[in-house]
């Protein structure tokens, strides 16, 4: 609204100063031109007032004392300053590297801006507006041409700001800290996650290696304790046998067992204490019979239990209703064991056949 009433002004300024032309050089012409030239005081004004130094500026060329310039400098080296709305301004250095800039910190400060001359520290510079995107700075003889650029990222902006913080150039030692690029430093992060990634699939790798190894160390065991019990039952001597069948036998007619097969076709729980009854007399009809089970395999103390009644010559549907079970999962549990200490598949029987002949 402001520009559109100095614009009508001048229209009507002219105006008048033509009408004044036509009549000779009267005091009302006189006054017309008067008021054209505070009309344009007044656009020069408005233009200046509505100038903002806010954003990124970079430094295109300058011209030294001997009057040589320097071209743009855009592609190896230049400075660039942001300005804050807080009076704040950053200065650092780019750097081209190849395709990424190396930043180095400069300083940071509170600057003035006023009429035709700006100020930052104890540095007074004349200053002048070229254009709303360039403008001109003299400093020890030196004239600076600055341009304004709006394709930084706020992510760069911030970056440059606390790296001007943190490592101010303090003029007492060279200038060494730097900043990569956004480019680079996201690089980095994904080569330490793909180094994350990396260790982690050798650590997978390496316990998966410690775990096939020790499977393969617990078969070899398995494998030998096997051929130890075959070797001991195929040496066993003719007198041992018959002694061993003796016992059986006497105790397959003990009234414990009586007992106990009553109980088991009544599909009634067995006790704690029962159990480790149960497990004692076996052990004495079967020296070693526990101790080889669990040499084999590590028995949960179901699976255990299951051993024990098929050790008393106990039918699967009868296992089933005192462990409280399905008679499908006793029968999946027997072969599963069996696959467990042999490495190969098997049937429920092929278990029974086993442990029948511990």
């Amino acid at each position: 609204m402001n520009r559109l009433f100095i614009i009508l002004s001048t229209l009507l300024a002219l105006l008048s100063s033509c009408l004044g032309k036509q009549q000779g050089d009267t005091p009302q012409a006189n006054e017309g031109i008067a008021d054209l030239e505070s009309v344009n005081d007044a656009m020069r004004t408005s233009d200046q007032e509505e100038f903002s130094i806010f954003g990124v500026w970079m430094l295109k060329s300058e011209i030294g004392p001997d009057g040589k310039q320097t071209s743009s400098i855009y592609t190896h080296y230049t400075r660039c300053k942001i300005y804050d709305p807080d009076s704040t301004y950053y200065s650092v250095q780019l750097h081209a590297v190849g395709d990424e800039m190396m930043i180095l910190a400069h300083e940071m400060g509170k600057y003035v801006l006023s009429d035709s001359v700006y100020k930052e520290r104890d540095r007074v510079m004349p200053f002048h507006i070229v254009n709303d995107s360039t403008v001109m700075m003299e400093f020890e003889g030196y004239k600076e041409t600055f341009v304004r650029t709006i394709t930084m990222t706020e992510e760069r902006k911030e970056e440059i700001r606390n790296l001007v913080r943190q490592y101010p150039d303090d003029g007492e030692a060279p200038v060494k800290h730097f900043v990569l690029s956004t480019t680079e430093r996201e690089l980095k992060a994904t080569n330490r996650l793909l180094l994350i990634v990396i260790i982690g699939i050798a650590v997978i790798a390496l316990g998966a290696t410690f775990y096939a190894f020790r499977l393969y160390v617990r078969k070899r065991e398995v494998e030998r304790r096997l051929a130890e019990i075959e070797r001991e039952r195929t040496l066993r001597p003719g007198l041992v046998v018959d002694a061993m069948k003796e016992v059986e036998r006497e105790f397959f007619q003990s009234d414990y067992y009586i007992s106990l097969r009553h109980r088991i076709e009544a599909g009634e729980n067995i006790k704690p204490n029962e159990w480790a009854e149960l497990e004692r007399q076996l052990n004495v009809v079967y020296p070693r019979f526990s101790n080889m089970l669990y040499g084999l395999y590590s028995l949960s103390t179901i699976e255990y239990q299951l051993c024990l009644l098929i050790k008393v010559r106990t039918a699967p549907t009868e296992i089933a209703a005192v462990l409280n079970k399905d008679k499908s999962t006793i029968s999946a549990m027997r072969r599963r064991l069996y696959k467990k200490v042999f490495s190969k598949e098997g049937t429920g029987k092929d278990w029974d056949e086993f442990i029948l002949s511990l």
